[in-house]
């Protein structure tokens, strides 16, 4: 009996221990990661294409006009080829500009007929204004003359006592015709009295020699007569006189002074009207003048336009340099044809069309996303205030012309063109980067970062909700298999190539303990925490842990695990079907990743806050692939791992 209760109680031990108690059995779906720790350094690996530092632009300048375009292309160089300066690139086609040159031609020899007739009508108008004023400038002179005539004044000298006495104007006295007119009816006056007095005498002798019988009657009747008759001949002049001493004399000079007056009015009217019909001819020739101008204007034009039209190489490049198409930054994800440089194309005013670039010195064009945009520090320059200074000083010039020409706008902005090289100086260099080149695996790179744009790319924000920065990475050294460094000689790097960029942004002082990306379970919703699957003798353990630092590969865990444990990296097996959580393991490829640029997978977030929302995930077509993973923006690491490293938050 006592045997076979120990005998059940043995049963029931085995039983509990094999229940509660064995070790969890192997499985082999199941993939493991041993917790080490180890340094962690944070990168940010983007995809970006090779484009040099100093780039001739080539750019349409053939005007639109009222058209959507300028031009199509007709001709235009290989892309790739090596020209020389001036050589021609491309050719516009200007059968248009052809018709336009042939119509404005006809305009010009018109405004230049109606030039030519308006110069012509001004010198007409000019002599006929002189023969005008001429005319009445002679009849004014006639009325002049003819009223000093009448009325002309001269001086006596018998009355200069009373001028010492009275003035001058007593010496003066009527010397004219008038006075001339008096002076011959006074003495015809005093002949006639004398006449009369001699015939009354006669007269007078003639009645006497009658009674005294020496005469006949008749005879003294005639004296009678011839007495009569010089009376009245007296009484005709003094009539005469007096007429014109009284009303004759003041009717003419006023006839005079009118017509001298009017003379003057006709005169001042010429005048006025050679002004006018001069100004109107003027008018004419100036308005002819600025149409011929604006016509052989709008000719050079049109004529430099077509000149526009063969596209050369500029003179100031050196020999045997390379001309590729200019790509624009919208068109190279997108299938459209808008802006490809070909064979009828067309073109618009303005647009840039080749680029000549220098292939000695090279940079990457790259773009990161906004979640690392923050960390990513490019080269630092601050101004000198060097053009401030400068005015200072010249306002301590004694001159004060030179002071206030010193201080006009015009002048300040010369000088900012003129030293726009000493307005900022470089205080520190951007952050260090290693470049990979596709075309060249073999070879690395050693740069730096030189800027980074302060708004999102407006390209990236039309194609998908993720901003993106535009970041530019210069090709300073080339790094030999030995870690020594040299310049980048010669053109082994060409425009377009494509790139990777891995910029370090942040790395630990001391070795931490980091788990696989892909170990982590949970999304953004659970804040800094997340949680892993470990494993312990008795099963798969599912435990919370805080988390650090991250980059594409690795994440750092501050709490929650210790170093030597073993962690599931592909939860998704051990959740249940209907379980949401989000993980990043093999199943949910993608959709912590990204797919491509509208990748919408889960970020970490650490002790400050959100990361960015993948970094490199599975690719789509269109999104920057690199190594079969494809590669988003911003980073993350591939098969579906989390969406980019945290902030740093010992920063």
């Amino acid at each position: 009996m006592a045997a076979a209760s120990l005998l059940l109680i043995g049963a029931a031990a085995a039983s509990g221990w094999y229940l509660f108690l064995r070790p969890a059995p192997e499985r082999a779906d199941i993939l493991l990661h041993t917790v080490k720790r180890e340094p962690l350094i944070v990168s940010v690996t983007e995809k970006g294409t090779l484009e040099s530092v100093d780039n001739r632009d080539i750019v349409c300048r053939v005007r639109a006009g009222n058209k959507s375009f300028s031009s199509t292309i007709k001709w235009v160089i290989d892309d790739g080829s090596r020209v020389k300066p001036g050589q021609l690139l491309m050719i516009l086609d200007d059968s248009a500009l052809k018709d336009q040159e042939d119509n404005q031609l006809i305009v010009v020899q018109t405004a230049l007929a109606n030039k030519i007739k308006a110069e012509k009508d001004v010198e007409i108008a000019i002599k006929e204004n002189e023969l005008n004023i001429s005319n009445a400038q002679s009849a004014l002179t006639a009325a002049e003359y003819a009223l000093k005539t009448y009325i002309g004044m001269t001086y006596d000298p018998n009355r200069a006592t009373w001028a010492a006495v009275a003035g001058g104007p007593v010496a003066l006295v009527e010397a004219g015709t008038f006075r001339q007119s008096v002076d011959d009816l006074t003495g015809q006056v005093r002949l006639a009295e004398a006449t009369v007095e001699q015939n009354r005498e006669r007269a007078a002798w003639a009645e006497r020699m009658v009674k005294l019988s020496y005469m006949s009657p008749a005879q003294a009747q005639a004296e009678k007569s011839r007495l009569d008759s010089s009376v009245e001949t007296l009484r005709s002049l003094k009539a005469k006189l007096q007429q014109l001493l009284t009303s004759e004399r003041d009717q003419t000079l006023t006839n005079l002074i009118l017509t001298r007056d009017n003379a003057a009015l006709s005169l001042e009217k010429a005048k006025l009207e050679a002004e006018a019909n001069l100004a109107k001819f003027v008018a004419e020739k100036r308005k002819c003048d600025l149409l011929y101008a604006q016509a052989d204007e709008l000719l050079r034009e049109i004529q430099q336009q077509r000149k526009e039209c063969e596209i050369r190489a500029p003179d100031n490049i050196e020999p045997d340099s390379m001309v590729v198409y200019y790509k624009q930054e919208s068109s190279r994800f997108r299938t459209t044809t808008e802006g490809m440089i070909e064979v009828g194309a067309q073109v618009k005013e303005g647009q840039k069309l080749l680029r000549i670039p220098n292939l000695r010195k090279m940079q990457v064009n790259t773009k990161v996303h906004e979640a690392m945009v923050a960390r990513i520090r490019g080269d630092v320059w601050v101004p000198t205030h060097f053009v401030d200074s400068l005015q200072k000083l010249m306002l301590l010039n004694t001159d004060p012309f030179t002071r206030i020409v010193s201080q006009h706008q015009d002048n300040v902005n010369h000088l900012h063109k003129v030293f726009r090289q000493a307005e900022y100086v470089k205080v520190s260099d951007g952050q260090k980067a290693t470049i990979r080149v596709d075309a060249l695996p073999d070879r690395v790179y050693e740069g730096r970062v030189r800027t980074v744009a302060n708004v999102a790319s407006q390209v990236d924000s039309w194609t998908s909700d993720v901003k993106l920065y535009q970041t530019i990475v210069t090709i300073d050294f080339e790094v030999l298999p030995d870690g020594s460094r040299k310049p980048v000689i010669g053109e082994q790097l060409k425009p377009d190539m494509t790139a990777e960029v891995t910029i370090t942004v942040d790395t630990t002082h001391q070795p931490v303990l980091t788990v696989p990306v892909q170990a982590i379970v949970g999304g953004t919703d659970m804040g800094a925490v997340r949680e892993v699957f470990v494993k312990t003798p008795t099963g798969y353990e599912r435990r919370p842990v805080k988390l650090g630092l991250a980059n594409e590969k690795v994440v750092e865990i501050r709490e929650g695990l210790t170093e030597g444990e073993q962690v599931v990296l592909n939860p998704r097996v051990l959740l249940a079907p209907d379980d949401k959580t989000r993980t990043r393991d093999g199943e949910n490829k993608g959709g912590s990743g990204g797919e491509g640029r509208n990748g919408k997978g889960d970020s970490f977030k650490g002790d400050e806050g959100p990361s960015p929302g993948g970094s490199k995930g599975s690719g789509s077509p269109g999104s920057k692939g690199s190594k079969g993973q494809g590669k988003r923006p911003g980073g993350g690491p591939p098969n579906g791992s989390p969406a980019g490293p945290p902030p740093n938050p010992a920063e």
